[in-house]
């Protein structure tokens, strides 16, 4: 839980530092030899090939889609205005609805209610926790094929369909036109079919739930802390006023991402990295033998009574200008060091553009009788949903 440890492990050592077997054996069949579970040059050559798609004047090209999506679920809520929904499920679809049409849009025969059920059956199956990933020996996974998953079957087949059909049709100006032409800087060669399929599923696993409670988090603790929800308002009537939220005003939105920042504190949706030392090292005076596990709890280290103030309050104002920038690594949403999540500049764009969109629309209430509570699997999720009531502002 020591920052300076943290760097050690995730930066400054990183190459002793790998993910180990655990990881592959539960997230192989999400993932595949995608970057997410690549070592070494594997796993450098996709990051550097994909990361333009990646940069932030990018992803700024890509608001109008996320308030479109955005918009169109509202118009569905208004329709029910005072109804009840249930925020995490209805954030999940969201993201999805996002993730797809930036990622996996120009397919032919794509059934997107399909598509979703059978990724959130792949992430049913990943969260799926076997005895055999902690208790078996590496031979006996070796001599095993991975676990076959029906899900990712299906997934894969589309996604093939989709790249093959994308490379012989005209640019549609999103991700995957970028992600098409990424070439290795090195070799100038691009990924290939198989690699870039398992980028895309692994990007659309990973960015739909990781955001779904993400933005779950901070709708939560803005709708129930009362100060907060009218400062936001304020300030998006400011930035604003009558006009369509663009890229241009999006950099105006400065509190909230104030209260992003502090949601991702006190909720990170990847609430733990895990690795396994490659060789003997020594970390705070303890010696650590090759094998041996590394486990960084960031939802621990984000309320560290050592680093923060009052660490279990909500208070956007930490992240404010004028306060002193958290030491690093004590401060870790998306992780650190050179794995740091290739996606953040997507996550926090889609995420201010959502907030931003929904709270300028419509008053969101808990529902009475809600219990919260934080449930720790692939992704730290409200464990029974958050039920509010919605109504259009006046």
């Amino acid at each position: 839980m020591a920052p300076e440890l943290i760097e050690q492990v995730l930066l400054t050592q990183a190459d002793s530092f790998t993910h180990g077997d655990l990881l592959p054996r539960m997230m192989r069949p999400a993932w595949g030899k995608g970057m997410f579970l690549a070592e070494g040059e594997a796993w450098r050559t996709q990051r550097q090939a994909a990361a333009p798609a990646f940069r932030a004047r990018e992803i700024e090209t890509l608001v109008h889609r996320f308030v479109a999506a955005t918009e169109k679920m509202l118009e569905r809520w208004l329709k029910q205005d005072g109804a009840e929904v249930e925020l995490h499920g209805e954030m999940q679809r969201l993201t999805f609805e996002i993730i797809v049409d930036v990622l996996l849009s120009g397919g032919e025969g794509f059934d997107s209610d399909m598509m979703r059920r059978d990724v959130a059956g792949l992430f049913a199956e990943v969260n799926h926790i076997r005895a055999s990933y902690i208790l078996m020996p590496d031979s006996w996974h070796a001599s095993r094929p991975p676990i076959r998953s029906e899900y990712r079957v299906r997934i894969m087949s589309h996604i093939r369909s989709l790249i093959r059909t994308r490379r012989s049709s005209p640019a549609r100006g999103d991700l995957i036109d970028l992600l098409l032409k990424a070439t290795d800087p090195q070799t100038g060669e691009a990924l290939s079919d198989e690699l870039l399929a398992d980028n895309l599923l692994g990007f659309v696993v990973a960015g739909f739930m990781t955001t779904a409670v993400a933005l779950t988090w901070t709708l939560w603790l803005t709708t129930s802390h009362a100060p907060t929800r009218g400062r936001l308002g304020r300030e998006l009537a400011e930035v604003l006023g009558d006009q369509p939220l663009t890229s241009q005003s999006l950099g105006g939105l400065t509190f909230a991402g104030q209260v992003i920042k502090e949601s991702l504190r006190l909720y990170p949706p990847a609430h733990t990295i895990a690795r396994v030392s490659r060789d003997e090292a020594e970390l705070g005076g303890h010696r650590i033998r090759p094998g041996q596990r590394i486990i960084v709890p960031i939802y621990a280290v984000h309320r560290h009574a050592a680093q923060w103030t009052s660490p279990h309050r909500f208070d956007p104002a930490r992240f404010s200008p004028d306060q002193q920038v958290p030491q690093r690594f004590a401060f870790m949403p998306f992780g650190g060091g050179p794995r740091i999540c290739i996606g953040l500049a997507f996550a926090m764009t889609e995420i201010t553009c959502v907030l931003a969109t929904l709270l300028r629309a419509i008053d969101i209430r808990i529902a009475n009788g809600t219990k919260i509570w934080p449930q720790a699997g692939v992704v730290l999720y409200p464990r029974n949903g958050i039920r509010v009531r919605i109504s259009a502002k006046i």
